[in-house]
């Protein structure tokens, strides 16, 4: 059986493509000294949703309506994480037409006890309009892409559990 068959096995692609996201945009902060932009920062959010919804599912194998529980939100989550990707690489090919893309979200957790995390995970200091790129490939597009395949699979995932709910 293929994973994308079955729901287990398809939210832990949807889990590890999510993590691999997030690997890939801290490492281009910490590893490369890049920082992000708070759009790139808004679809590291994105991403995070996918997986703690994701993996519930792929570690537990839950029942049809379990997972449509967990599925729906994730396909909300990807369809906005696309929103943002899809904003940010239309600001990239037309730059004369957007200002700046504003103030980071770190700010928002100034004196919570977690500040220190979050502005290490979230600190947006870098310009929208100068995009980190990998073989002629920015970080924006190749989050649209992500978050495009994500979408799929959320939808895939909530098909498979209405199917086995009809079943049962």
């Amino acid at each position: 059986m293929q994973a994308i068959d079955h729901p287990r096995g398809l939210a832990s692609l949807l889990a590890m493509g999510s993590f691999g996201a997030l690997a890939i945009g801290l490492f281009v902060q910490h590893g490369l000294g890049h920082p992000p932009c708070s759009l790139c920062v808004l679809q590291r959010l994105a991403f995070v949703f996918v997986l703690l919804l994701a993996l519930p599912i792929a570690l537990f194998g839950s029942s049809p309506a379990v997972t449509k529980m967990f599925a729906t939100p994730a396909l909300i989550a990807a369809l906005l994480g696309l929103g943002v990707a899809f904003y940010q690489v239309w600001t990239n090919a037309f730059p004369t037409e957007v200002a700046r893309c504003g103030r980071g979200l770190a700010g928002y957790f100034e004196d919570l006890p977690f500040e220190d995390l979050a502005n290490w995970v979230l600190a947006a200091e870098g310009d929208c309009g100068k995009p980190v790129r990998f073989f002629g490939v920015t970080l924006p597009q190749l989050g649209l892409f992500a978050f495009a395949v994500m979408t799929v699979a959320a939808v895939r995932l909530l098909g498979l559990s209405l199917r086995r709910s009809s079943r049962a």
